[in-house]
C-alpha cells in the first residue's frame, strides 16, 4: 500500500508543476514580445532620422549638378572640347582647359568633391578636375552605353566604390547631361561624391546599443541584398557580400546580418538612390536583459522533467509494462520470438524510410527449410518445433543485431540485411546455410534430425512494397535454390555457387587454395570503340578444380574459409607470371581486393608489378562493390601505386550501393562500368537515363570510362552515341587462354 501512495504522489507532483511550467513559457513570451516590440520602436526613429539625412545629402548633391549643367558658372563650349580632344597641344583647348580648371576645381574644393569629370557623348573622359586623377581618368571610356542612357535625362547614382586611395576608400558617381551655352547637348558631367560625409551620420550608433549598425543595401537580380556602405574597419571584406535574406515583405523582420547573426532590423526605402537604408542590432543584446530567467526556467524544466521520468517509470510498471507484453506478443512468433508477418509489416515500413534518407541499400533474404513436411509427418511436430527454434539461433548467431528476422511461414524465415551490397547478402546467406546444414539437428528416439536449407535473395528496391509483393520475387530465386537440389542460394533468380563438399574434400580445397595451385590466367581486350582498335587487356584468374573454374566461384569459397587475402594475392601473382617473358601490345588490367591492398605492404605490390616488365603499362582495377564503408583506408595505399606509375581503375562501378564518395576520394585514372547496367541499354530507358547521369559524373571528375559486358550490336551503338570510348565484352571478344596480348 506504501508503494502505491509513494506512486500517487509522485504522479500528482509531477502534474502539479505543468501548470507553472505553462504560466512561466506565457510570462517569458509576453516579456520578449514587449522588449521586441520596445526595441523596434528605437530602431524605426533612428532609421527615420538618418533616411531624412542621407535624403538632403543626395537632393542637395543633384542641385549641384544643376548649377554646372546650367553653366552659370563655367562659360565654356563643349563641343570645342570635344573637337581640341583630337589636339591635345593647341592653344584653343589650353585656353578652354585653363578656365575649366578655374571655374570646376574651385567647385570641386568648394563643395568637397573627389572629383569632377566631363565626358563627351561617346562616354569618353575630356576633362579632369582633380590633377592627381589625370592619368588614371583622362582618355578612359568611363561608362558603358547602357549606363548613359540611364544617366541622359535624369540622376544615374553608380553606388559605392571601393579605391585604393586611402583619402577615399568609397566613392559614389552621379551622371547626369552637360549643354553648352546655347542649351544644346554635348556630353555628361560625372560627380565623384566623398561618401565619408555619409560615413560619419550612418555610422553614428546613438541609441543602437553595442551591437547596432546602420547599412545601405541594394537589392540584386537574384533576390540577394548586397552591402554596398560598409561602415566597419575592413570595408574590403563586407562590399558586395550578398545577404540571402530572400524576399522582405516587412519593413520590420527578424533577419540574419553579414555576420551569420540573428539581427532584429528595420528597413527604410530611399526611392531617389533605389537603396535600402538598414538598421539593426543583434538579437542576442535585446534579450540579454531575460537571460537569467530563462536560466531558471531551464533548471526548472530539468527537474520537472527528472521528476514526470521518475514517476512515468514508477507508472508504467504498474501500467505499461503489461500492455507493451501484450503488444510484443501480436508483433514476434511465439515460438521462434523472432517476428511475425505483422511486426514485419511495420519494420518493412520503417526500413525501407531509412534507406530512402540515408541512401543505404537494404537486401532481403527468403530460407526455406528444405523436406521440413516430411521431418514433422515422420518425427512430429515437436521435433519441428525444435528444429524451428534451433535454425532461428543460427540465424541469429550469423546476421548483426540491426538486421531484422521474421517467420513468415511454417519453416519460411525472412531476413533483412540494412546497409549491405549483394555481395555482403550472399556471403551472409552461405554463411547461414553452411551453419544449418552442419549444426542444426535433434535427436529423436536416437536418431539424429538434420535439417539443410535454400535461400533466395532480391534487394529491398526503392519503392514501398508489401510483404506478400517481396515474398512473390523471393520465391522465384527460391524455387532456383529448390530445382538446383535443395541447400543453395539465388540472387534475383541468378543461381549463386556454393560450397557442398565433405570435410575431408574442404580440407583439400583449402590447402589447394592457399598454396595457389590450379591457377591458371585468361586475358580479355579492351578496345577503342571508335576504330575497334586494341589498347589493353584485362588478365582473369581461373581454377582448374572439380568445377570450380570460375572467381565467383572459388573466391566464395575463399571468403567464407578466412583466405580471401592469400588467395587474391596469388591471383595476382598468377596473372603477372603469365605475362612474364611475353610480347605485350597495350595496357595489362590486372583486379585485386580492396581487403588485400590494405593488408598487403605496398612496397611489395610494386616490386611485383616492376618484376613482370619494366616496360608493360600496368592498371590496377579495385571492385567498387567490394569496398566496406569509408574508403579513406585506401587513400594511402593508392597515393603510393599511383607515384609508382600505376593507374589505378574502379571496376564494377554503378550498380548496388556505389559511393560518388569513393569516386571522389581515390579520384581513380578509369572507372568501369558495371556489365549490369551495359546490359539491354539500348531497349531500357531507365539504364539509359542511368548511364547519362553518371557520365556526368565521371567526366566531372576527369576519369576515362570503360564499358563491360558488351555484347549485343545495339548496346554497343547505344554506347557510342554517348560518348563512351572504351568497352570489352563478348561482343568484341571472350577470355583467351593462355593469355593472347598480341
Amino acid at each position: 500500500m506504501r508503494h502505491i501512495y509513494t506512486k500517487i504522489i509522485i504522479l500528482s507532483l509531477a502534474l502539479s508543476i505543468i501548470p507553472l511550467i505553462f504560466m512561466a513559457g506565457i510570462f517569458l513570451y509576453n516579456t520578449q514580445k514587449e522588449l521586441k516590440e520596445e526595441i523596434y520602436d528605437r530602431l524605426n526613429a533612428v532609421s527615420v532620422l538618418k533616411k531624412n539625412k542621407l535624403e538632403t545629402f543626395f537632393n542637395s548633391r543633384k542641385e549641384d549638378l544643376r548649377a554646372i549643367q546650367g553653366f552659370s558658372d563655367v562659360q565654356v563650349d563643349l563641343p570645342t572640347l570635344q573637337e581640341f580632344d583630337l589636339d591635345r597641344y593647341s592653344f584653343a583647348y589650353s585656353k578652354a582647359k585653363y578656365q575649366l580648371d578655374d571655374q570646376l576645381r574651385a567647385f570641386m574644393n568648394s563643395y568637397s568633391y573627389a572629383d569632377i569629370l566631363l565626358l563627351n557623348t561617346e562616354g569618353k573622359v575630356v576633362f579632369v578636375s582633380n590633377p592627381e586623377h589625370v592619368q588614371t581618368y583622362l582618355d578612359r571610356k568611363f561608362f558603358n552605353s547602357k549606363v548613359l542612357q540611364k544617366a541622359k535625362g535624369n540622376v544615374y547614382f553608380s553606388g559605392p566604390v571601393a579605391t585604393d586611395d586611402w583619402k577615399y576608400p568609397y566613392i559614389l558617381y552621379m551622371v547626369s547631361d552637360a549643354y553648352d551655352t546655347q542649351g544644346q547637348f554635348t556630353g555628361y558631367i560625372v560627380l565623384d561624391v566623398d561618401m565619408n560625409q555619409v560615413y560619419n551620420f550612418i555610422s553614428d550608433k546613438t541609441g543602437l546599443g553595442n551591437t547596432g549598425e546602420t547599412f545601405l543595401v541594394k537589392k540584386s537580380s537574384n533576390d540577394q541584398y548586397l552591402f554596398i556602405s560598409p561602415l566597419l574597419y575592413d570595408y574590403r571584406a563586407i562590399l558586395n557580400k550578398a545577404m540571402p535574406l530572400g524576399e522582405i515583405d516587412q519593413k520590420i523582420n527578424e533577419s540574419v546580418d553579414y555576420r551569420g547573426n540573428k539581427v532584429l532590423s528595420v528597413w527604410q526605402d530611399i526611392p531617389s538612390l533605389n537603396w535600402e537604408l538598414v538598421t539593426k542590432i543583434d538579437r542576442d543584446e535585446v534579450f540579454s536583459s531575460i537571460s537569467n530567467i530563462r536560466t531558471v526556467f531551464f533548471i526548472i524544466c530539468i527537474l520537472i522533467f527528472i521528476i514526470i521520468t521518475l514517476g512515468s517509470v514508477v507508472f508504467a510498471e504498474t501500467i505499461f509494462d503489461p500492455i507493451q507484453k501484450l503488444q510484443a506478443l501480436t508483433l514476434h512468433d511465439p515460438l521462434t520470438g523472432v517476428l511475425n508477418r505483422r511486426g514485419l509489416q511495420d519494420v518493412l515500413l520503417k526500413t525501407f524510410a531509412v534507406s530512402q534518407r540515408m541512401g543505404i541499400s537494404v537486401q532481403v533474404l527468403l530460407l526455406d527449410l528444405d523436406d521440413f513436411k516430411q521431418i514433422n509427418d515422420r518425427h512430429g511436430h515437436g521435433v519441428g518445433d525444435a528444429i524451428l527454434v534451433d535454425v532461428t539461433g543460427q540465424i541469429r548467431n550469423t546476421v548483426r543485431q540491426t538486421d531484422h528476422i521474421a517467420r513468415v511461414g511454417g519453416d519460411e524465415f525472412m531476413v533483412l540485411l540494412l546497409d549491405s551490397k549483394e555481395v555482403d547478402a550472399v556471403r551472409v546467406a552461405d554463411k547461414i546455410r553452411m551453419a544449418i546444414a552442419q549444426a542444426s539437428s535433434v535427436v529423436f528416439l536416437g536418431d539424429i534430425v538434420k535439417t539443410t536449407c535454400s535461400i533466395g535473395i532480391v534487394p529491398l528496391g526503392d519503392k514501398p512494397v508489401t510483404i506478400d509483393a517481396l515474398l512473390q520475387r523471393l520465391h522465384l530465386s527460391l524455387r532456383l535454390s529448390k530445382s538446383e537440389g535443395k541447400n543453395r542460394i539465388a540472387y534475383q533468380g541468378e543461381r549463386v555457387k556454393s560450397d557442398i563438399k565433405s570435410s575431408d574434400a574442404i580440407a583439400e580445397f583449402k590447402r589447394i587454395l592457399a598454396a595457389g595451385e590450379r591457377l591458371y590466367a585468361a586475358s580479355q581486350p579492351i578496345y577503342d570503340l571508335r576504330n575497334m582498335s586494341k589498347v589493353g587487356f584485362e588478365l582473369l584468374s581461373r581454377m582448374d578444380y572439380d568445377g570450380y573454374s570460375s572467381p565467383d566461384e572459388f573466391l566464395l569459397f575463399a571468403r567464407n574459409a578466412n583466405l580471401l587475402g592469400i588467395v587474391d594475392y596469388a591471383c595476382m601473382r598468377t596473372c603477372l607470371n603469365a605475362i612474364k617473358d611475353v610480347p605485350v601490345t597495350g595496357r595489362i588490367y590486372i583486379n585485386m581486393f580492396p581487403s588485400t591492398i590494405a593488408d598487403i605492404p605496398i612496397e611489395r605490390l610494386v616490386q611485383d608489378f616492376a618484376s613482370a616488365g619494366s616496360n608493360i603499362r600496368f592498371c590496377l582495377e579495385i571492385n567498387e562493390q567490394q569496398i566496406l564503408g569509408d574508403p579513406l583506408y585506401l587513400i594511402s595505399s593508392v597515393l603510393s601505386l599511383k607515384k609508382a606509375g600505376i593507374l589505378i581503375a574502379l571496376d564494377d562501378y554503378g550498380f548496388g550501393n556505389s559511393s560518388i564518395e569513393t569516386l571522389v576520394l581515390l579520384e581513380p585514372d578509369i572507372v568501369k562500368i558495371d556489365k549490369k547496367i551495359i546490359k539491354d541499354i539500348s531497349s531500357d530507358p531507365r539504364k539509359y537515363n542511368s548511364l547519362k547521369r553518371l557520365l556526368k559524373v565521371i567526366d566531372s571528375c576527369k576519369a576515362t570510362v570503360i564499358a563491360e559486358g558488351i555484347e549485343t550490336r545495339e548496346d554497343f551503338e547505344i554506347l557510342r552515341s554517348l560518348g563512351v570510348v572504351y568497352g570489352q565484352g563478348f561482343l568484341m571478344g571472350k577470355p583467351e587462354t593462355p593469355p593472347n596480348l598480341s
